[in-house]
């Protein structure tokens, strides 16, 4: 009978394993002979919906959960949403449990608060809406657990060695109590998972890349990603000394992370002028916003370009509705606009359109005009921009399909969706000296080479279907 310990790190980059594999004697062991560790993330590529595509192998129209993470955001003031409904008692490890096989399953993003299991379950709160919560309760007294969860930082400049010393040290103290649990315990079933460095590559990514537009030069942080992998790399180590010859190891992530978007396809405005979207900039109410929206254009371009990003962050905290203003939906007559971006567009690659038409004919013929009209932007505008476009269920299926938009596109890598209205088609992120590190479609997944082929399990093209793999690896069918 094989166990198996299963180490989930939050953004692990393929490519960023590969070229530092001779600093990772840990994750070059995994790696065996290949170079390419890489495995497709969901569409879009964001923790939530990934992770939830992991737990239980749904696609994202069958789980629901499409949502982003805006890291500009304040989210201290928010109380998290219990999204586990969406998916508790059909996890991997519910289902290994539910088959008599002992579990251990600590910080799984988003599988907040705890439930009951075959052993021990141990979550934080997405945010930073509540406590760690576990089963049985006593765990919490037995061990010493430190901050867990999807906790977001918001570090300044000035910050960010203070920053990167508390991530190193929360990751290190929950790697230490975690291996204990392990040890104490040895379960069938055992998963861990860091959500720091993804948090981490978000503000360190421009200090750290040469080839990035605002790398500041020589500068103390330079090394900081790198440095991380190589202590994630001593966690593997700890964790392969720790298992037995019956024990599987496995690393996977819910997407890759390297650079950010640099620029800004501004495709609100590019609906407005197509005439698919129509704004609330009638008479001088109308008028007013539209000053507004141009000031506010203005206003973030002259910071950012002043380097004054920082002050930016501060600056919307304070304004009222400023998701609104952000997004310009305050701008927008969502009832007679044809099409408008979707809530899960967000400063990145991957996006969709929602369709409003009257009759079936009408909302078939709209999608693949405008899918049409995306496609040609790229030979319009004399730039590379638009990768692909398509009606979702191109993409994907299921009963919760109507939570994804009805076109989805992804921009190639340099291009952000872009929401201002009344701007250039094509601006600058501004955005990209305080979060330089993004999203990449290609996650990570290993698997120790000697048992690559155990049970004969067929390795996933997706994260979709790493659920069905560690059913396989524990010989449940």
């Amino acid at each position: 009978m094989s166990k198996i310990v299963m180490i989930g790190i939050d953004g692990l980059d393929p490519i960023l394993l590969d070229k530092w594999r001779d600093l990772l004697p840990n994750f070059s062991y995994l790696m065996g002979d290949t170079s390419d560790c890489s495995i497709m993330s969901t569409f879009p590529p964001d923790s939530i919906c990934a992770w939830a595509s992991i737990y239980t192998g749904e696609n994202p129209a069958e789980h629901g959960l499409i949502e982003s993470i805006n890291y500009l955001d304040d989210k201290k003031s928010k109380e998290d949403i219990d999204r586990s409904e969406h998916f508790r008692g059909k996890t991997f490890w519910d289902l290994a449990g539910n088959e008599g096989k002992s579990v251990c399953v600590i910080n799984p993003f988003i599988a907040y608060p705890s439930w009951k299991v075959n052993g021990i379950m141990v979550s934080g709160p997405v945010f930073e809406g509540g406590e760690i919560s576990t089963y049985p309760e006593d765990i919490s007294e037995k061990y010493k657990f430190p901050p867990i969860g999807g906790i977001v930082d918001f570090p300044e400049e000035k910050d960010l060695g203070e920053f990167y010393e508390r991530t190193v040290k929360v990751t290190e103290e929950l790697a230490d109590v975690s291996l204990q649990v392990y040890k104490d315990h040895r379960p069938d079933l055992y998963f861990l998972t860091f959500l720091t460095l993804d948090r981490m590559k978000h503000f360190f990514w421009r200090f750290t890349d040469k080839d990035d537009v605002y790398y500041p030069g020589k500068n103390p942080h330079e090394d900081s990603i790198k440095d991380f992998y190589v202590i994630l790399d001593g966690i593997i180590g700890k964790f392969r000394d720790a298992i037995d010859e019956e024990t599987v190891i496995m690393v996977l992530s819910d997407h890759g992370h390297r650079r950010r978007c640099t620029k800004c396809l501004n495709l609100n405005e590019i609906l407005r002028q197509k005439g698919y979207l129509e704004t609330a900039a009638k008479g001088v109410s109308g008028a007013i916003k539209q000053v507004v929206e141009r000031a506010k254009v203005f206003t973030v371009s002259s910071l950012a370009k002043l380097d004054l990003q920082d002050w930016i962050y501060r600056i919307a905290k304070f304004i009222p509705n400023r998701k609104a203003l952000k997004k310009s939906t305050y701008l927008i007559d969502n009832t007679g606009s044809a099409v408008t971006l979707s809530n899960f567009c967000g400063t990145n690659p991957y996006g969709g359109l929602d369709i409003r038409a009257g009759s079936d004919e009408e909302y078939e013929g709209l999608c693949e005009q405008v899918i049409g009209e995306l496609m040609d932007l790229n030979g319009l505008m004399g730039v590379d921009a638009v990768k692909w476009a398509g009606k979702k269920e191109d993409l994907y299926s299921g009963r919760n399909d109507k939570r994804l938009p009805d076109v989805l596109f992804e921009l190639h890598e340099e291009y952000g969706v872009g929401m201002d209205l009344f701007c250039d088609l094509i601006t600058e992120n501004f955005t990209h000296k305080k979060i330089s590190g993004g999203h990449k479609i290609e996650a990570v997944l290993l698997i120790s080479p000697e048992n690559s082929k155990i049970n004969n399990v067929k390795r996933p093209e997706s994260l979709i279907g790493v659920k069905d793999y560690i059913m396989g690896v524990l010989s449940i069918s």
